[in-house]
């Protein structure tokens, strides 16, 4: 099990894409891990054969135990000291169908838990429900009436993550938010006139999540107390901005870092949003790219949404929502003019922040982003 990531401790396997006994290419797809903030794909740092897995499905281990053995066909595999009882326990406290398994029966109406299991515990594994498929020997799921029919699908991998920790942040965490109408206009007027400008000078077009979120690395300077995290019962201040940023891929939410935002150009946290969220929906993201973020940032304003209130993205003090840029009347002395508004909400942890700081914070924030020159020159 190898350190993906500064505070990793343990893994839990997900899936193994090899079988024993077949080849495998340096480089190729092995092993799926979940660690405590995301799934990662593991690819084979040799080529050889797979001689033997060591590592159970939905079993945890602790970082630096075997996993499995590559070598060369028929080369001898090392005797494997038993395992300790903790982690036969987790192999047993898990479900006996194996989640992979568990979709396939699902997907063929099959009743996974009538199916012989072969794996660790008579656990059942994908194979044992294809050999019962194939064989024709595979149980039908009996209907259940006392529910309304539909498909039950488990919680595993990143939505699994996702459902525990906000789970419980939400229980701890008391949540307060509060929103601002902050008016674009300026920042689009710019966005017409000088794009072709700033597509040369950075490398990137340059859309309102981009200024969004380089003025609230530099708002985050002057209002430390936002920038902090509930640890072991205590505050901890922050000595870096690093700027969680939601992005949503298949399967659920994962939440990047854009580390020292607070000393980055608009163009160069453009450039870096762009690329995680490149890596992120092809899966390739690290997990030292996601750690240590110290506040987040959440849009969904190219989803329609007007406006929403975040939840804290543990142990983060605060959260920022974005919602969609409308364009608007609003009175300009006595004549009504358009405007360009979208409503932004900042949630915050009350243990550790009052409201009246955040409203600050808000107020400082929404200057900066209407008089955006400081950022795009």
């Amino acid at each position: 099990m190898a350190a993906m990531g500064h505070t990793m401790e343990t893994g839990r396997v997900v899936e193994w894409h090899i079988s024993e006994g077949e080849s495998i290419d340096e480089g190729q797809l092995l092993i799926s891990i979940e660690t405590d903030k995301t799934v990662v794909d593991v690819n084979s740092p040799v080529s050889g054969v797979l001689l033997k897995t060591v590592g159970q499905v939905d079993a945890e281990y602790d970082v630096g135990e075997v996993l499995a053995w590559i070598g060369d066909a028929g080369e001898t595999v090392p005797d494997q000291p038993v395992e300790p009882d903790s982690k036969k326990r987790s192999v047993a406290a898990g479900p006996r169908v194996t989640p992979v398994a568990q979709r396939l029966a699902d997907r063929h109406g099959i009743d996974a838990d009538a199916v012989e299991g072969t794996g660790p515990d008579g656990r059942v594994t994908k194979e044992d429900v294809q050999r019962a498929i194939d064989d024709g020997t595979a149980p039908a799921k009996a209907e259940d009436t006392s529910v309304p029919a539909g498909e039950v699908v488990p919680l595993s991998g990143i939505r699994r993550i996702t459902a525990e920790r906000l789970s419980a942040n939400w229980g701890v965490a008391p949540h307060v938010s509060e929103g601002i109408e902050v008016d674009f206009s300026q920042f689009e007027s710019y966005r017409v006139e000088r794009e072709a400008d700033w597509q040369e000078k950075w490398g990137t077009p340059l859309g309102p999540n981009d200024l969004i979120l380089a003025a609230t690395a530099q708002t985050l300077k002057d209002h430390p107390d936002l920038n902090t995290g509930f640890v072991d019962g205590a505050i901890c201040r922050y000595n870096e901005v690093n700027l969680g940023v939601a992005i949503d891929i298949d399967g659920g939410l994962v939440v990047p870092v854009v580390r020292n935002a607070d000393k980055l150009s608009i163009g160069e946290i453009a450039r870096t949003v762009r690329e995680l969220a490149v890596k992120a929906r092809e899966n390739k993201l690290t997990p030292d790219e996601m750690e240590g973020g110290t506040f987040s940032v959440s849009n969904l304003g190219g989803l329609g949404i007007d406006w929403f209130t975040p939840i804290l993205n543990p142990p983060q003090c605060g959260i920022l929502g974005i919602g969609r840029i409308q364009r608007v009347p609003r009175y300009a002395g006595n004549e009504i003019v358009a405007r360009d508004l979208a409503t932004l909400v900042l949630t915050f942890d009350h243990r550790l922040i009052d409201g009246a700081p955040c409203a600050r914070f808000l107020s400082q924030l929404r200057a900066a982003l209407e008089a955006p020159e400081a950022f795009l020159d």
